[in-house]
């Protein structure tokens, strides 16, 4: 049987290349590939799986050029980054001079607009995924063609640049191949265990916010069964953690109750992390989650000005965030929230508004994150179209070692600074400290704490520039 291998490469930083989405880790952690995990259970029915993940095992070019080639596949997909492009294309060219007889195959956020250039004359790369739950990459390694939505080949002319599929659509893949990925030390701030899994219950996501990649993918949902048939494999695998790395758990609230008190009946005993909104987790909603396990909410919270709320499509207000927030701890679950400073019209007075905000809003976590023109967003066409980016995809870090563009009113060097006051008042707060030593449950909490805290304040104010 011919292998496949599934490749994260190596880097000078921590990079986080991740569901076309990429940046430098903020603190210590990295999570696993969930482009790489999706496609090893779409693989593994007709090839043989490897994966490699050069960023999660610290290995340099060269020793992860030895593991690629020791592999010996007949064709690797490789993720890119628009944050790491440059390290990325050139380790590409060096595996494929190392093994010239591949299929290389692209997956990343830097493909998502003008992907067809990227595979002219001298390029390593062979063809680019659109989609990593798609059954495309089959057609292609058995040579036969694929659709241009879902897969661009070279030679093969143009295609769309986002999967078309139509409202309601459901994908089915084969369980993931989580015992590959099991080995590595991956690390996420918020669960609560050293071994743990990511699980992906929806594909994409049907809300409209202009800055956000996840709203250019053709949201799709899939089948409750499928789900709990990979989490039944973790608990045999003797994991006992999940991160459900879907962009908006509870978005169809039906499968979600459904997946909930399925795994509540079960009493399978993980304890998970997921993304949410605050206008999704209604009380129904909540008390399903946490009876089936789940401990900790990350909410995109964005900004603490009504009208950057507004103007970006969020679809709630600051006072349904500070509502959302409560409602969810009131059901017992830990909050973290995630922030975007920086984008075209923020001003002084709206980085006021969310610096007011950190202060009222009760979350466990925060983190600060800069605007960032991802390929095929709204937010790309008006930044270019202002001139506040130029197109190139240069700078595309959202962690904020470095800001990407200036908004109409502050300057790059004013938006760093504004984050770091932001991180500042959040968690080098007295009294925000005493509640987190509070609630420590054991000393791997402490260290994983302190190791995450070193991180982010060392990325904030050491190692980053605006």
């Amino acid at each position: 049987m011919k292998k496949v291998l599934l490749l994260n490469p190596p880097g000078k930083r921590l990079y986080i290349r991740d569901y076309f989405c990429s940046k430098v880790s903020q603190a210590d952690y990295i999570t696993h590939p969930v482009d790489l995990l999706m496609l090893s259970g779409i693989l593994s029915s007709e090839y043989e799986v490897a994966a490699l993940d050069a960023m999660a095992g610290r290995l340099s070019v060269e020793e992860a050029l030895s593991h690629a080639a020791a592999a010996e596949p007949f064709a690797v997909v490789s993720l890119f980054g628009a944050a790491s492009l440059e390290e990325d294309m050139d380790f590409a060219s060096r595996l494929k001079a190392r093994l010239p007889g591949i299929k290389l195959l692209g997956i990343g956020d830097v493909f998502r607009e003008e992907g067809e250039k990227y595979l002219r004359a001298g390029s390593p790369l062979d063809a680019l995924l659109l989609d990593f739950t798609a059954p495309d990459i089959l057609k292609y390694l058995a040579g036969g063609s694929a659709r241009p939505q879902k897969l661009l080949a070279r030679g093969s002319g143009a295609g769309p640049s986002a999967p078309e599929d139509g409202p309601g659509t459901e994908f089915d893949i084969p369980v993931p191949l989580h015992e590959l990925f099991l080995p590595y030390d991956y690390r996420h701030p918020f669960v609560r265990a050293r071994k743990f899994a990511t699980v992906l219950t929806d594909y994409g996501c049907p809300y409209p916010c202009e800055f956000c990649v996840m709203s250019t993918l053709k949201f799709k949902t899939r089948p409750v069964a499928g789900v709990l048939a990979e989490l039944r494999r973790l608990s045999e695998l003797g994991v006992k953690e999940i991160l459900f790395h879907t962009q908006t758990f509870g978005a169809h609230r039906k499968s979600a109750l459904e997946l909930c008190e399925a795994m509540a009946a079960e009493k399978m005993g993980f304890g998970w992390t997921c993304f949410s909104r605050v206008d999704v987790v209604a009380p129904e909603l909540l008390g399903a989650m946490k009876r089936a396990g789940c401990h900790t909410i990350i909410f995109g919270v964005e900004s603490g000005a009504e009208e950057i709320l507004k103007k970006y499509r969020k679809g709630y207000t600051r006072a349904q965030i500070i509502d959302g927030v409560e409602r969810a701890a009131a059901a017992g679950m830990e909050t973290v929230g995630t922030f975007i400073l920086g984008l075209p019209e923020e001003t002084r007075e709206t980085m006021a508004a969310t610096l007011d905000l950190l202060r009222v809003v009760k979350l466990d976590y925060a983190s600060f994150n800069v605007a960032v023109p991802r390929a095929g967003t709204p937010l790309r066409e008006k930044a270019v179209a202002l001139g506040l980016a130029d197109g190139s995809g240069a700078m595309m870090d959202q962690s904020g070692g470095t800001v990407a563009m200036p908004s109409n009113s502050l300057t790059r060097m004013e938006i760093g600074a504004y984050r770091r006051k932001a991180v500042r008042i959040f968690y080098l707060n007295p009294g925000y400290l005493l509640r987190r030593l509070r609630r420590l449950r054991s000393v791997r909490d402490l260290v994983c704490q302190l190791r995450q805290a070193a991180g982010l304040l060392r990325n904030t104010f050491l190692g980053g520039t605006a």
